[in-house]
Order: C-alpha cells, then sequence, then structure tokens
C-alpha cells in the first residue's frame, strides 16, 4: 500500500475514534473540560478543579433522563448492558494492571487498604469504602490508587435509581413527581449535611441526587429561546461561569455545600443551548471529552504510583499525567471503544453472555483483592 493511502487510512481510523458520529460535540468538550479540571486539580494546579465531578454528573444526569426517564416503552435489557459494556472492561482492566503492579511492592497496611478499596471499586461501592476510610481532600488520599473510582459508583448507583424509576412507573407524569421529589429532598439534605459538617456526605448518593436530577429535569423544561445572539451570550456567560468556578472555589464550595449549585445550573445552560454558535469554543476540547472516561480512571493512579517514590510536582508532574494520558488513550482504543462496538453490533444473546462474563470477572477479581486485603491484615 502507497505510504500516502497508508497514511490517509490511519487519518481516518483516528477521526472515527476521537471525532465519533451522532453525537453533540460541544458535550464531549464540556465532558473535556471537566475531566481537565479535575486533573489540574489533583496534579495541584488548579483549586477549584473539583467541580468538573459536578460537570460529569450532570451531564450524566441529562444522558441517563435521555435512554431511561422518557423512554417509553422503556427497554431495560438495552439499558443494563449498555451501561456494562460501558463502564466495565475499561474499570477492569485498570484494577488488574494497577492491582498487579503495586500490590506486590508497597506496605502490607498500605496493601490492605489498596486491595480493599479496588474490591469495592468493582463492586461499586467505593464511595462507602471511602466515606469510612479517608476524606477525599486529606493528604494520605494520594495513599489510595483506586480513591477516584467512588465518583464511578455513585454514577452506577444513580444508574439503579433510573432504572428502577423506569421500570416500575410507567407512566411520565410518576416518574417527574418523584425526580422532583427527589431533587428537593437531596437538596435539602445537602444542606442539612452542610449544617452539620458532614464531609462523608462529600461520597453520598444522597447528597448528589440533586445534581444528577438537574441534568435529568432538562428534558422536561421548555426549550430555551434559541436566538441566535442571546443563546450564544447565554452559552459563553455559563462557559465563563464553568472556568470561574475552577479557578477561585476553594474546597468549602464543594459538595455538599449548595454552592456546588452554580457550576450544575451553567452545566444545564450549556446543554440546553445546543445551537449556540459559541458552542465551538467547546468543541476544541471534543476529542479529549471522548476519551474523558479512561483518562479519567487512570490519571490518579499515575499520580499515586508516582508518589511513592519521590513528591511529584512541575515537570515531574507534567510527565506523570503525560504518561496517564498515553494509558488512558490505549484503554479508550484497546477496551472502551471496542467493547461499546460489539455491543451495538453483536447478537443479543452474545451481548448477554458477554456482560455476564465481564460481571462475573469483576466479582472474580473483587475476590481475590478481598482475599489478599485478608491476608495482608493478618500478617
Amino acid at each position: 500500500m502507497p505510504f500516502s493511502q497508508l497514511q490517509s487510512s490511519w487519518a481516518q481510523k483516528v477521526s472515527a475514534l476521537l471525532f465519533p458520529s451522532n453525537r453533540r460535540r460541544d458535550i464531549d468538550g464540556l465532558r473535556g473540560l471537566a475531566i481537565l479540571l479535575v486533573i489540574f486539580f489533583h496534579a495541584g494546579w488548579l483549586k477549584g478543579g473539583f467541580i468538573g465531578v459536578d460537570i460529569f454528573i450532570v451531564i450524566s444526569g441529562y444522558f441517563m433522563g435521555r435512554s431511561a426517564f422518557m423512554q417509553h416503552p422503556f427497554q431495560a435489557e438495552r439499558f443494563v448492558f449498555r451501561r456494562l459494556y460501558r463502564l466495565l472492561p475499561a474499570l477492569l482492566g485498570m484494577v488488574a494492571i494497577v492491582s498487579a503492579a503495586m500490590l506486590w511492592w508497597v506496605l502490607p497496611s498500605d496493601r490492605a487498604d489498596i486491595a480493599q478499596n479496588g474490591a469495592y471499586a468493582l463492586i461499586y461501592l467505593s464511595n462507602t469504602w471511602a466515606s469510612h476510610h479517608v476524606g477525599y481532600f486529606e493528604g494520605q488520599s494520594i495513599a489510595y490508587p483506586f480513591l477516584h473510582t467512588w465518583s464511578l459508583s455513585l454514577e452506577m448507583q444513580f444508574y439503579l435509581v433510573i432504572f428502577l424509576i423506569a421500570w416500575l412507573l410507567p407512566k411520565l407524569k410518576n416518574r417527574q413527581i418523584l425526580l422532583f421529589s427527589m431533587l428537593a429532598g437531596s437538596f435539602l439534605y445537602s444542606l442539612f449535611a452542610t449544617y452539620k459538617a458532614d464531609h462523608a456526605a462529600y461520597y453520598s448518593l444522597a447528597s448528589r441526587l440533586c445534581e444528577f436530577s438537574l441534568g435529568t429535569v432538562i428534558w422536561l423544561l421548555p426549550p430555551l429561546p434559541q436566538s441566535r445572539l442571546f443563546s450564544a451570550v447565554r452559552y459563553a456567560v455559563a462557559l465563563g461561569v464553568l472556568l470561574l468556578c475552577g479557578i477561585f472555589y476553594d474546597l468549602s464550595a464543594a459538595s455538599p455545600s449548595p454552592m456546588v449549585l452554580l457550576p450544575c445550573l451553567a452545566t444545564m445552560l450549556i446543554i440546553m443551548q445546543p445551537d449556540a454558535f459559541t458552542r465551538r469554543i467547546l468543541e476544541i476540547l471534543s476529542p479529549i471529552g471522548v476519551i474523558s472516561y479512561s483518562l479519567y480512571l487512570w490519571h490518579w493512579p499515575a499520580i499515586v504510583c508516582a508518589s511513592y517514590f519521590a513528591p511529584v510536582y512541575g515537570a515531574k508532574m507534567a510527565l506523570v499525567l503525560l504518561g496517564a494520558l498515553v494509558a488512558g488513550s490505549l484503554s479508550y482504543m484497546l477496551l472502551e471503544r471496542p467493547l461499546l462496538a460489539y455491543e451495538k453490533a453483536a447478537h443479543p444473546l452474545a451481548v448477554r453472555r458477554g456482560g455476564l462474563l465481564m460481571v462475573g470477572l469483576c466479582g472474580l477479581l473483587a475476590a481475590v483483592l478481598s482475599w489478599v486485603s485478608f491476608v495482608s491484615r493478618v500478617h
């Protein structure tokens, strides 16, 4: 094959991977902004970057509203297996590789906690584990390479909630009543947790349901007036709010603080304006957003592993994050994207078997890690 044709073929493959069709590129760009905020926060470069998680939560609520809440009739099996193929392969791969790379040389006390955290991550209860072991913003969090999976557990728990609502309440009106009740109840709980200074509420689904619900509520709100000028201005202002929150927020504004509503509402405003021409600002980040899940999975373990050997900052941190970008990209190309394509194209029976196999592998690895944790504590 001539070099020019080979080059063209690779360019087409890369374009298909990073610019998938039938997607809103500005929302992918919003994901890209969110993951950059989180990474810069963990790198110590941006004090308010934790709001990236809140952006992700609103986006998740929005897409779950489309795929479950507003769906008639609700396709329960399709919903479940799509989520499994979306989340499990990359998570399973990351936990397996990081465990194999770390557990044989860390101290037994660290090994016990890391293995246990990994086991909880694989059964999507990492937020529960974290709430009883370590504060997310405390110094000792740097010892746990799977601590960041708390947000993935939170997301899967929300999927379960939205699944039950869509399955048990076929009438949209009943779903709406419950959705707004969840939003109000969760917000009130957040206010109470803030008043009580309950820092464990940061990990709690009860305090985060209002953020997820804000994303879902978008489907029930009337469309905004789509004047070209005002849409562009609203979009740009909302994006500016997110950037300012990322720069100027401090830890006092983190969930369950009501201040978290500001970036959540700004995210809603962006999602509700798909035709604003200022969306092109975010579309620049869409390739990063496409790989944001795998990048999120790998960036924190990379920082933690490097920190076991020496303090990581400045140029060292940049090199570590570059390594995380490579690992995340490989995870996306070799695990995340191929398995999603398989779920879409394969026979339903094969999809079921594959999904159950992944669940079984997660359970098996969780059992092995639980045993490693137990043995490490005994010795």
